[in-house]
């Protein structure tokens, strides 16, 4: 009997942190069910790869987990609530629903700055009152989980953008004044990608990769970029290279890497002579193809150094008599039906 108390002990306490495990929340999440107590459940996960110090991640601090566990059960049970480990990253905590200013996991959550200023900053919290907002312990918990996943993607997407940003300001001081971000192609590519049926994801990594996918002309000397005579074949070399070396430049961020892959195609060519690998048609990822259309509209309707800016009407023709070699049919009609749309007076057809 001793022999199945301790093992019916261990599976109620977690060996590593020393908090109740997952078996003990479903347990009284269970009973909290069957006394229609009212209820707030928290979930808190720390999100390795949101600024969790690779060090903790080592059994440099074998402490570590005893350290995680103490601060989250000290922070918490003054308040009345529980705190639990779900998994090696994943916390839960179920306690009364009050007013407080901050709830048991948002205490939880700072006192994780005690031990990181960077494990903290990569927590991410979830959660679900019963019986408002679910009836049972399963309920709440898929709510709170939810929540937690759509926290964790806007934390993700938010880093991301960061990482954009300080891409885009390295371009800008590169161009030296010229334009970035180009609005009107990230406004075009996204009416044409609709047309198109593309999901939101998709039209996201298509405006991301129309800003950046000048990216690997980092890698050009200034003096080919403002070369004013004919280039040399190693010079044209270089300029051809750096669709790869901005895969390789945004591809060192995990969370780009659609991104890289679309900023790779767009110089190919739908007849398959284009830059660097010779692909064409459906080879071409979509969304190159896209973007291929629409900075190129944009750059003939745009004003440059050496020429007037062109008329709509005349790049929509330009476009038109590319199609099927520089660009996708498909594709330019699709512009041209969103372009219509947009200003009909400069109304153009495929035919």
């Amino acid at each position: 009997m001793r022999v199945g108390a301790a093992v019916a002990r261990n599976r109620e306490v977690d060996v590593e942190t020393g908090l109740r495990t997952r078996a003990y929340l479903f347990a009284d999440l269970a009973r909290l069910h069957s006394s229609a107590i009212p209820a707030r459940l928290e979930l808190l996960a720390l999100n390795a790869g949101d600024g969790l110090d690779d060090a903790l991640l080592t059994n440099a601090d074998a402490e570590l987990p005893r350290r995680i566990g103490d601060a989250l059960r000290e922070a918490t049970e003054p308040s009345g609530a529980r705190a639990y480990r779900i998994d090696s990253s994943l916390y839960a905590f179920l306690g009364p629903v009050d007013s407080s200013a901050l709830t048991p996991a948002a205490t939880a959550h700072s006192a994780l700055s005690a031990i990181s200023e960077r494990l903290a900053a990569g927590a991410v919290r979830g959660e679900a009152r019963i019986p408002d907002e679910a009836s049972d312990g399963p309920g709440a918990l898929a709510i709170a989980h939810e929540r937690l996943k759509a926290r964790s993607r806007w934390q993700r997407l938010s880093s991301e953008r960061q990482v954009r940003d300080v891409l885009l300001q390295i371009l800008s001081e590169r161009r030296a004044g010229g334009s970035i971000g180009q609005p009107r192609v990230a406004a075009f590519a996204i009416g044409v990608g609709r047309r198109l049926g593309l999901a939101l994801g998709e039209l996201d990594d298509i405006v991301r990769a129309a800003e950046l996918q000048d990216i690997g002309m980092l890698s050009v000397p200034e003096s080919v970029l403002r070369k004013r005579s004919a280039l040399e074949p190693e010079e044209w070399a270089m300029i051809r290279r750096h669709p790869v070396v901005g895969e390789r430049i945004l591809s060192a961020a995990p969370a780009l890497a659609p991104v890289a892959k679309l900023v790779r195609s767009c110089y190919e060519r739908f007849d398959g002579t284009g830059y660097p690998d010779g692909i064409g048609g459906e080879q071409i990822p979509l969304g190159s193809r896209v973007i291929a259309v629409c900075v190129a509209y944009d750059a003939m309707t745009s004003a440059r150094p050496y020429r007037e800016a062109l008329p709509a009407a005349t790049a929509f023709e330009e476009l038109c008599r590319c199609a099927g070699r520089q660009f996708d049919p498909m594709v330019v009609a699709a512009f041209c039906a969103e372009m219509n749309q947009l200003d009909p007076e400069a109304a153009v057809s495929m035919a």
